[in-house]
């Protein structure tokens, strides 16, 4: 193949092993799924090197998953207070943004480390026989790989067995008209402030956005929240974007669908901040709005989702596939570049995938293939969105590609196609009641199990704890469970998950 370059960009830090730079593994990036496997390999006696331009462990630890969910919380306690939570992931979470502890780690683990920019010189790496994959990679060849430390000279090294990329995904920043620098803020300057603004515009509907709104909030912070399309959380069920703005609104925060920025301009500045001994306006910013409204606010956040830094195609072996769609010996890939999803859990499913072909049996690992149709994903709201497997749109999709060779009987929300719905409001249960909750749980299902019978092929939970009650739900979808035979399951009473057999009860009606 023709050289390929990523973007692993860096200083330098690695063990004493790094004179001799022969390895069985290269790994290109070190967020959740390259740290996890690279001390996988290490612990099955590899020799593996690892490399990472940024902070071991990725954006989930630093800046992502763990200290957005620090702030949902702190926001949600009687008295919210930002300094407590800012000390807290300062100190607690993220070490002030230092990696040492996962560097650590991974060195002690026997992995040699390389804080550098890594780029695939040619050849390829592979074992004569990986246990459990798809036919064999091809004889041990090596690849060679060059990496070059921040201010040091390139390194080249010889990858015999493998090379993982893990290279990660950054913010997609589209361009606002005349928004200073100053002014615009990403997810990172959020986790990072010390101190809050009085007010903030943000941009975007997903999942980051509508945390990070209600968050805010939640500490005092006037949100307006611009949402291009027609709803919030737009790649979920409509009504769990409608239970979410209007429990937003019932909060103070100003949502505002098929609206987008057309200019921003400096205020009259009503403050001043020191900027390298000069006083510099810090405040606010007139925002001029498509609807044709003007808001003024302090900063402007810009949560319009995240973009692959590189883009690979791989198999469900986590394999890199080249132009031809055949496998390159010995290429791997994970995390957020191969598009299964942007979660870490989904990264860490993929080094075991990966794992379980290197390592083989003899180190207790199991060769198998990415569960692509059981990967659970949750929005951390108030009220909690969470969701598995495949919605009814998208499963209606899928019967009609297969020819609707699955038809089977029809039943709520059915269609000729054989798929099946069922939705309960989870008020309607005993423990929704108690609670007086607000939320919903549907299931989505089409034949294709034993004897013809129904199976979960998607569920999406909005409610109080709608991640955990997904667990179940996640199980059911990922194993195939028939449908009959989950009705049978005695869900305990009075819980909110107790609405996972009554949804049930519905899709079973006229099996």
């Amino acid at each position: 193949m023709t050289p390929e370059h990523f973007s692993e960009q860096i200083s330098e830090h690695h063990s004493d092993r790094t004179a001799d730079r022969t390895v069985d593994a290269v790994v290109i990036g070190l967020g959740p799924g390259g740290e996890d496997l690279a001390a996988r390999l290490a612990g099955g006696g590899w020799r593996v090197l690892g490399v990472e331009a940024h902070l071991v462990g990725g954006e989930c630890p630093y800046y992502g998953c763990i200290p957005s969910k620090m702030m949902l919380h702190e926001s949600r306690r009687g008295h919210p207070d930002w300094h407590r939570v800012a000390t807290r992931i300062r100190a607690e979470a993220t070490d002030h943004w230092d990696d040492t502890v996962a560097v650590e780690r991974l060195t002690d683990a026997g992995v040699t480390f390389l804080r550098g920019h890594a780029e695939i010189q040619g050849g390829t790496a592979g074992t004569a026989d990986q246990a459990g994959a798809a036919g064999k990679a091809g004889m041990a060849v090596g690849a060679s790989v060059t990496v070059t430390p921040e201010g040091g000279s390139p390194q080249l090294w010889t990858a015999r067995r493998a090379v993982v990329l893990n290279t990660g995904s950054a913010p997609v920043l589209a361009p606002v008209p005349g928004l200073p620098e100053r002014a615009a803020w990403t997810h990172r300057d959020v986790v990072t402030a010390e101190t809050l603004p009085d007010s903030l515009a943000i941009v975007g509907g997903g999942p980051v956005a509508c945390e990070l709104a209600q968050a805010l909030a939640g500490f005092g912070v006037r949100v307006t929240l611009l949402v291009r399309g027609d709803r919030l959380l737009s790649g979920e069920v409509p009504e769990a974007g409608d239970l979410v703005a209007e429990r937003f609104r019932s909060e103070g925060i100003d949502v505002r669908t098929h609206t987008e920025i057309t200019e921003v301009s400096e205020a009259d500045a009503t403050r001043y901040e020191s900027s390298h001994g000069l006083p510099t306006p810090s405040g606010p910013v007139d925002v001029a709005l498509s609807t044709g409204d003007r808001i003024h606010v302090d900063r402007v956040l810009l949560a319009t989702g995240r973009a692959p830094r590189d883009e690979v195609r791989v198999d469900e072996w986590c394999r890199v596939l080249d132009a031809a769609g055949d496998p390159v010996p010995g290429r791997y890939a994970l995390g957020d570049m191969t598009g299964a999803g942007p979660f870490t859990h989904t990264s860490v499913a993929q080094s075991a995938v990966v794992a379980g072909q290197l390592l083989g049996a003899n180190h207790g690992v199991g060769a198998r293939p990415y569960p692509r149709n059981a990967v659970p994903r949750v929005t951390y709201t108030n009220p909690e969105v969470a969701a598995v497997g495949l919605s009814e749109d998208a499963a209606r999709a899928d019967a009609a590609s297969a020819g609707g060779q699955d038809r089977g009987a029809g039943g709520e929300g059915r269609g000729s196609d054989g798929v099946r719905v069922a939705r309960v409001d989870l008020a309607s249960s005993s423990r929704g009641w108690i609670d007086e909750v607000a939320g919903h749980l549907t299931l989505v299902a089409r034949g294709g199990g034993p004897d013809g019978g129904l199976v979960l092929v998607g569920a999406t939970v909005v409610g109080p704890g709608a991640g955990e009650i997904l667990g179940a739900l996640t199980v059911a979808v990922h194993a195939r469970v028939p449908v009959a035979e989950l009705a049978r399951i005695p869900w305990a009473y009075p819980t909110l998950h107790r609405a996972i057999g009554d949804a049930l009860g519905k899709l079973s009606q006229g099996a």
